[in-house]
């Protein structure tokens, strides 16, 4: 049986959290939101349970995508409430307003803190949610294929 790390899934997992938590403990320092801290500590988990082999790595990853995915709804979801006043056919509207205020963002941050600081925010904020879905697709596909050999 191949080894985690030599996976897609177990190394682009490794890559993405081991990313993400060294980004975000640069870019937040020495001010951490309380979201950091569950997805660094699921990212760091996934990330050990691939470096080891676990037999459960599958799982932690797909668990650690889970845990990034549900912050960054709710994050979204909370922005988007406060900007469409409660009412779900402005849904949409807000959403756009969101990611196109997003782009906004990330362009000041270059004049405020720099380059590096606002290719750390466009990796949170925009690469990071495409790759966790991923992932959890990598995750699943490998898993499937895996009982498939093993059946045989």
């Amino acid at each position: 049986m191949e080894h985690a790390a030599k996976t897609p899934a177990g190394a682009l997992s490794l890559a993405a959290f081991a990313l993400y938590a060294l980004l975000a403990a640069l870019f937040y320092y020495p001010d951490y939101p309380a979201s950091v801290w569950p997805i660094a500590g699921a990212g760091i988990l996934a990330c050990l349970a691939v470096a080891f082999n676990s037999a459960y790595w599958r799982l932690a990853v797909i668990l650690a995508s889970c845990v990034y995915l549900g912050f960054y709804v709710t994050r979204v979801m909370r922005m988007v409430v406060l900007t469409s006043g409660f009412e779900i056919s402005s849904l949409p509207s807000a959403l756009g307003l969101y990611f196109k205020s997003l782009w906004g963002v990330t362009t000041v941050m270059v004049y405020e803190k720099g380059v590096a600081a606002s290719l750390m925010h466009g990796y949170i904020e925009y690469v990071m949610p495409v790759l966790s879905l991923v992932l959890i697709v990598l995750a699943w596909m490998s898993r499937r294929r895996a009982v498939a050999e093993s059946t045989r």
